[in-house]
């Protein structure tokens, strides 16, 4: 790690800058079919609506034609090409961290920057690399669209721990590049061998480090066809299941001159969608009419924005199926509808009296030692991995599984009901208007509980009812929540209650500290949208638990956001430490001694607690901490903490005035 603090920084501030992302507006939605549901179309008005499908994307226009056209001064390099591939693939943003294998990346970024500004992705410095990924990661949570990460060897990919697992079991896709040591040392090649730590960090097999996370791992060992190893890598990204890719090579590699040369990126598009036979399309829509219980498990199917406005039109042409959320990493249902189970990580009763169950992108739909179905429940799984592939263990039953595009699946489940004329005539029957009528009382009565459980008074102690009631209520409709709180998790989903597809964004994985940098991708991906678009810039607001905020490089995350200024609210749910391990143990040992022991026995206490607000203006690089006795009035990160409800209201308008109107940085702590 000696050689990064080699490398000379710099702390200006650049503006962000559009990226060049297709838009996907609604018209270009293929809904025809459903046309007719304005009673629930109205609930959809998101701020970004994409697909993540595997359908051709649009290609970036005149990309390649641009890269081989503009005249390139000097040697047009390995690492040159590089770039100019991730721009020709759409690619427009790099989130890096560099060091010693990198002097040809350095010369060619510096390159880039001079000779063609315009159409060269943008670096965004990340001091740790769990930023970088978790960047990344956040950004393609709003695209559906990878970004790069930049880390060094063995040691800088090592460095991307937790952020590896989430963006693989998360789904997200990533492009990772890493250097590799020198494999000539005596100046054989440009590029050979010149410090004490090229020998220090070549590892036996670098690759195998992140191998069983990633969708596909690579090696360039020559120029003239790194372009093509990147766009086989992206492929597998972009390929459902989506995930992280990472390639590898050598300084002398790197440094090698080559021909310039583009390829067709219409020939390296990835795998498209599959559909459910016609048999399953049958057995599975008669099952869902005929069942008296149905119910449907989904995890990840609101990634594609598509998704939650066709689950509304396949509840409403059955009245009583019910629709519950496992995964909680996007808003599958609006919790509008009274077919809203709500979210609950895999245990919640709604699984014990069903008759009929369909799992749509999930996971891990109960805990079979707690709620499983009823055995003589009909269970069918729909998902892009439908064996979980990458998860030795999962037992989970079901009479038939189908690899399929949720959005394609739903499409021909909504459009057969409709068009059969024996489901359609069954559907008429007056006991499924009983059934719908029963669901709207169920949940209007969970809404009424649901709303007593905050306490609103000012001096009212915080928790996670109020705290969720209150940004409900507090922030513009437009905000996408972002969302790390783990224990708290489920009550803020309950007050939340996200309708809007994209509106409520969560890790999948669980490697706590995704949000402190997936927080900042998601408002970049949002900021480019917005300005493509031609639409207001919209508040992100990241919740995150102390003991999440911890475990990944906050003031990395910080620094990043004040140095490029992404303005985001970020609120710190203080309750002293981790609580997660304390109920883990509980459920194993219910009369064990963990139940009398303290925080500190179990070691789960963070008290005393860290000032995460003067950590935030700390981090941004205010004079805090220098005797000074008045406010920076410049630091670009506000930090402010909170103890009552009377303290969070005051400090939540600041926020809209801070970070919606003036575009600055805020982190508001909590103390719970």
């Amino acid at each position: 790690m000696a050689s990064r603090y080699s490398l000379a920084r710099t702390f200006h501030r650049p503006m962000i800058k559009a990226a060049r992302w297709p838009s996907y507006s609604r018209a270009s939605v293929p809904l025809t079919p459903f046309a007719s549901l304005s009673r629930t179309t109205s609930l959809f008005t998101p701020a970004v609506f994409f697909s993540t499908s595997q359908r051709t994307p649009p290609p970036a226009p005149n990309r390649a034609d641009m890269a081989t056209s503009q005249r390139t001064s000097g040697p047009y390099t390995t690492a040159f090409a590089l770039f100019e591939a991730l721009w020709e693939a759409g690619i427009t943003a790099c989130f890096v961290n560099v060091g010693s294998d990198h002097p040809s990346i350095i010369e060619a970024i510096v390159k880039g920057k001079r000779e063609r500004p315009n159409s060269w992705p943008r670096m965004i410095t990340c001091p740790s690399e769990v930023t970088a990924i978790s960047m990344a990661d956040g950004y393609a949570r709003v695209t559906g669209k990878p970004q790069a990460v930049l880390v060094h060897v063995d040691v800088g990919t090592q460095a991307l721990g937790q952020g590896i697992h989430n963006a693989s079991v998360g789904r997200a896709p990533v492009f990772i590049f890493a250097g590799l040591c020198p494999y000539t040392e005596s100046g054989e090649l440009l590029g050979s061998r010149t410090e004490y730590m090229h020998w220090l960090q070549e590892a036996p097999d670098q690759k195998a480090i992140v191998r069983q996370y990633c969708r596909y791992t690579g090696e360039v060992r020559t120029g003239l066809n790194i372009k093509q190893t990147i766009g086989r890598a992206l492929q597998f990204a972009n390929s459902t299941p989506k995930g992280p890719v990472y390639v590898a090579s050598a300084r002398e590699v790197l440094a090698e001159e080559i021909q310039p040369f583009s390829l067709e990126q219409e020939q390296w598009v990835p795998i498209g969608p599959s559909a459910l036979p016609a048999d399953a399309v049958h057995d599975i829509s008669t099952a869902l009419v005929q069942a008296e219980r149905p119910l449907i498990i989904t995890g990840y199917s609101g990634r594609d924005r598509r998704n939650p406005e066709l689950l509304v039109a396949l509840a409403d042409l059955i009245p009583g199926i019910r629709v519950h959320d496992t995964g909680g990493s996007d808003m599958c249902f609006p919790f509008s509808h009274i077919a809203s189970e709500g979210f609950r990580l895999s245990f919640d009763d709604c699984t014990k009296d069903a008759d009929m169950v369909i799992l749509l992108d999930c996971d891990i739909p109960w805990i079979p030692s707690r709620n499983p179905p009823p055995k003589n429940a009909k269970i069918y799984h729909v998902d892009s991995d439908p064996l979980n592939q990458q998860i030795p263990i999962s037992f989970f039953p079901a009479h038939g599984r189908w690899k399929a595009d949720s959005f394609t699946a739903l499409t021909q489940l909504v459009n057969h009901i409709k068009n059969d004329t024996l489901l359609t005539k069954e559907l008429q029957d007056p006991k499924y208007t009983a059934r719908r009528d029963a669901r709207a009382k169920v949940h209007q009565t969970r809404l009424a509980n649901i709303a007593s459980q905050p306490r609103l008074g000012d001096q009212e102690a915080l928790d996670a009812h109020n705290i969720g009631s209150l940004l409900k209520t507090s922030l513009p409709e437009s905000t996408t929540f972002v969302i790390e709180a783990v224990t708290a998790a489920q009550i803020l989903s309950d007050q939340l209650q996200s309708s809007r597809p994209g509106s409520w964004i969560n890790c999948g994985g669980t490697g706590i500290g995704w949000s402190n940098g997936a927080a900042l991708g998601v408002k970049m991906a949002l900021a480019d949208l917005e300005k493509e678009e031609g639409r207001k810039p919209s508040l992100v607001c990241h919740v995150v638990g102390d003991g999440s905020f911890m475990c990944a490089a906050p003031s990395s995350a910080l620094w990043v956001a004040s140095k490029y200024e992404i303005p985001v609210l970020t609120i710190v749910l203080n309750n002293g430490g981790w609580k997660a391990p304390r109920n883990s143990t509980e459920l194993v040992y219910p009369s064990g001694l963990n139940t009398s022991a303290s925080d500190e026995e179990i070691n789960i206490s963070f008290r005393p607690t860290p000032n995460y607000a003067a950590l935030a203006e700390a981090a941004a690089g205010s004079e805090i901490g220098w005797g000074s006795a008045t406010e920076d009035t410049n630091v670009w990160i506000k930090g402010v903490r909170a103890r009552t409800v009377g303290d969070f209201k005051e400090a939540l308008q600041q926020a809209n005035s801070r970070v919606v109107k003036e575009g600055k940085g805020m982190l508001l702590e909590v103390l719970m």
